[in-house]
């Protein structure tokens, strides 16, 4: 990046930018609007697919079709805007029953709730259409680079998911670039690609690949393989409920240095990852019972490319050719996106433990190397080791919403203050 120039508070393009237009961006936004404490004019969302686009994505591509989450969890501030905006439009019927806690809406419910608190903002005209691919923080402001230009801004919100990065077993290493196999989690991932009468393998346990399997079991002309090494685990949420209430139980990680392994090791304990839902794995098994999804227990050992089909060689002498070979294996590490490999070589910036950010307990921002705070501020699971396992989901976005927000309160009216003449 260029130089920087001295610049007073006034001297910014924007007071608040949000990197991130999914549901913790939009979330920010909300808040922050409703809360009146910025011009509309001074606010700016950068996301390079449009606002909520790359959740939505991920949800299709998935086949997800409902969520786990009550209907509690969305992006406005009001616990019960999604609830009303169902039964003013006679659309109770997507909100389906669980045994724990409140109903759980429909993807299709969520997202047009969603778009009507977009709307209702106006958010669109605060979205910028651009890629991050640079952030650096000063004293007095955080210069912003995107594909579209520069953004100099008094805060930045940083609202971003897992990026690209998602995992695959190591015998997969020499496939990944090869065209009959794909992640399910990449972008370029297209479910409606898969062949008419292809025979489709898919590698994973958790809900992520049971709801790919039955959504492709449907379409007629698909053989579809699971191929799932170990013993199905069904859990109703993603951690225990003891984590949602955001207190307590998230005391244990103030026992500990921020990013530090031992925070980053109680998250992954608390987390049920590789898990399904009640209503997910039901679904699983009458595909299985009905033969239309084959059930592979043996882990693969040795695939390889053949003329345009994957052949994969189970530890049990099993072989399958496979049209396609589709990874449901899941996220990496939220802190190895290309944005934050950057924000890592920056020196003023503390990380921690395989690159997480030290962030402060109470605001979220982003500490720098001399202990001061930056004018960065994290939401989503780059946060998870002070909100913990529900970080990323969206009641993650809501409380980092709350804390965010709360700071920044105080510190735009001492702003505001300090430019009066």
């Amino acid at each position: 990046m260029a130089p920087l120039t001295v610049m007073s508070e006034t001297d910014t393009d924007a007071v608040v930018t949000i990197v991130g237009g999914g549901v913790h961006g939009v979330h920010l936004a909300v808040r922050l609007l409703q809360a009146d404490l910025i011009d509309p004019n001074k606010l700016r969302i950068v996301d390079p697919v449009g606002l909520l686009e790359s959740f939505r994505r991920t949800c299709r591509q998935c086949g997800m079709v409902e969520f786990r989450s009550p209907f509690v969890h969305h992006v406005a501030t009001d616990p019960f805007s999604l609830r009303d905006f169902a039964q003013a439009r006679g659309r109770e019927d997507e909100l389906r029953p669980t045994t724990v806690g409140a109903e759980r809406p429909t993807t299709s419910l969520f997202f047009d709730h969603a778009e009507w608190i977009c709307d209702r903002y106006d958010l669109e005209s605060l979205h910028t259409d651009a890629r991050v691919t640079a952030i650096e923080d000063t004293r007095r402001a955080v210069e912003i680079e995107t594909t579209e230009g520069r953004i100099s801004t008094r805060w930045c919100l940083l609202a971003v998911g897992h990026g690209r990065s998602v995992t695959y077993p190591e015998w997969a290493t020499e496939l990944i670039s090869t065209q009959p196999v794909t992640h399910v989690l990449d972008p370029s991932f297209d479910r409606d690609s898969v062949g008419e009468t292809a025979s489709v393998g898919i590698v994973g346990g958790g809900i992520t690949a049971a709801q790919l399997a039955t959504t492709l079991s449907q379409l007629p002309g698909r053989d579809v393989v699971l191929f799932a090494r170990s013993p199905f685990r069904v859990e109703t949420l993603e951690a225990s409920t003891d984590w949602m209430h955001f207190s307590g139980v998230i005391e244990k990680f103030h026992e500990h240095p921020p990013a530090s392994r031992a925070r980053e090791e109680l998250v992954a304990e608390a987390r049920y990852d590789g898990t399904m839902p009640p209503y997910v794995f039901r679904r699983l098994q009458r595909a299985l019972e009905r033969k239309r999804i084959e059930l592979e227990r043996s882990e693969i050992t040795v695939a390889t490319e053949a003329g345009g089909t994957v052949v994969a060689t189970c530890q049990d002498g099993t072989a399958f050719c496979l049209d396609e070979l589709i990874f449901a294996t899941g996220f990496g590490s939220p802190y190895d996106g290309g944005l934050f490999r950057h924000l890592r070589r920056q020196s003023t910036l503390q990380t921690g433990y395989c690159g997480a950010p030290v962030l402060d307990d109470e605001t979220l921002r982003w500490m720098r190397r001399d202990g001061s705070p930056s004018r960065i501020a994290v939401s989503g699971v780059a946060a998870q080791q002070v909100l913990g396992p529900f970080a990323r989901n969206v009641i993650g976005a809501r409380r980092a919403g709350a804390l965010i927000v709360g700071f920044l309160e105080s510190k735009l009216g001492a702003e505001m203050c300090e430019t009066k003449p």
